[in-house]
């Protein structure tokens, strides 16, 4: 697994090292939420399968992320 990033700011986590690896994207959306912040974008690199959520649920999901890593370290 290697972690990059494309020329348009995403993230890209995953399987980089070859056209058809599965990878994993994150980055900003054009999309925005209700106060009028760019909601953030995940989906699978080169599929067109994505999940939008907002600046909000992804702080959620940042802290959860961490308490697992933090949980995997003890």
């Amino acid at each position: 697994m290697a972690i990059a990033e494309d020329d348009g700011g995403e993230l890209i986590v995953g399987d980089v090292t070859r056209t058809g690896g599965r990878a994993l994207a994150v980055g900003l959306s054009h999309t925005e939420d209700a106060q009028d912040r760019p909601m953030i974008r995940i989906g699978w690199v080169e599929q067109d399968q994505h999940l939008e959520i907002t600046v909000d649920e992804a702080r959620v999901l940042r802290d959860e992320l961490s308490r697992i890593i933090d949980d995997a370290g003890a």
